[in-house]
């Protein structure tokens, strides 16, 4: 009896410790992730959202929250529908506005990606400026990996939950950043009754360590690439101006990647002559040449910047 007992204690010992080395591994990959240690995943149950954390990428665990109150909308893409959680029409009367409305915000920019998606079943979404990640969805919906990227809170929130709503948690992995030439903090300008027009700014100082919605890390999009877990891509990008910022620190990713498109939201550079001709040069050196964006292939030409449309396609 006392050889019976006496196992039992050690083994409930035994059991002890193994929990809380367990409960200890799960807590400590939950805070830290190495920086440019890439994350691979099989089925997840969770949304993937990733944070900068001055030198490094954290993976913010469950940072959907659980069940909320956000509206939410039909969205009608070419692959499907599905239901996508949107902003108050009133703080978001064009993306979320047209969206609720409509079921798409640019549907014609959907069915252009859709369209070069559904030809090359190799080809996946980097999705530049997501906002609350139709395109993103869209691939998820077809399939395919989307990587999308956007420094608001309120639209990764949203986005997160829809991930998990529609569950395309192996399929979106979500970095929760803002993009540019340098790494530093920023604070954003806000367009009231247009969330989608929100444009980063530099902050001269900040106090604190605790965390601030309205102060995020700038990184280069080099910085995502070892976290990119295919070689083909369609790149998207609306990031309000700051597209020629972005590009300046994308050389690996152009340089590794296979990136046959590059849909890019242009007029914020027709009045511009610097960033104009600086995305200009950087795309002519990799051999794009601007397209409008429609599948005619009719070509734009540099010299006529100032006359290109809202949004050019680039292709090479």
């Amino acid at each position: 009896m006392f050889v019976r007992r006496h196992a039992r204690r050690i083994l409930l010992v035994l059991l002890g410790v193994a929990l809380t080395i367990t409960f200890q591994y799960v807590s400590l990959k939950n805070v830290m992730i190495a920086n440019n240690a890439p994350i691979t995943t099989t089925a997840r149950t969770t949304a993937e959202i990733l944070l900068w954390n001055s030198t490094s990428w954290a993976e913010w665990k469950n940072f959907c929250g659980g069940p909320n109150q956000f509206d939410s909308a039909s969205l009608q893409t070419p692959a499907g529908n599905l239901r996508i959680f949107i902003h108050d029409i009133k703080a978001d009367k064009w993306v979320s506005g047209e969206i609720k409305k409509h079921g798409a915000w640019e549907p014609d920019l959907m069915k252009l990606i859709y369209h070069y998606m559904a030809e090359d079943k190799d080809l996946n979404l980097l999705d530049i400026g997501s906002h609350i990640g139709q395109f993103s969805l869209m691939a998820a919906r077809m399939g395919r990996m989307a990587i999308a990227v956007d420094p608001l809170l309120e639209n990764v929130l949203r986005l997160c939950n829809s991930i998990e709503l529609n569950n395309y948690k192996s399929l979106v992995k979500v970095f929760y950043v803002a993009l540019s030439d340098s790494r530093k903090k920023v604070s954003f300008v806000r367009n009231t009754g247009n969330i989608g027009g929100t444009r980063i700014k530099s902050v001269n100082k900040t106090t604190g360590t605790s965390f601030n919605p309205n102060i995020i890390d700038t990184v280069f999009l080099d910085d995502i690439l070892p976290f990119i877990p295919f070689n083909r891509a369609f790149i998207k990008m609306d990031v309000e101006a700051h597209e020629n910022n972005v590009l300046k620190g994308s050389n690996n990713l152009f340089a590794t990647l296979d990136i046959p498109f590059v849909l890019m939201e242009w007029m914020q550079h027709i009045n511009n002559p610097t960033s104009a001709n600086e995305i200009i040069n950087f795309m002519n050196l990799r051999n794009y040449k601007a397209y409008l964006v429609n599948t005619t292939n009719k070509l734009l030409e540099f010299k006529d910047y100032k006359k290109w449309p809202v949004n050019v396609l680039w292709k090479k």
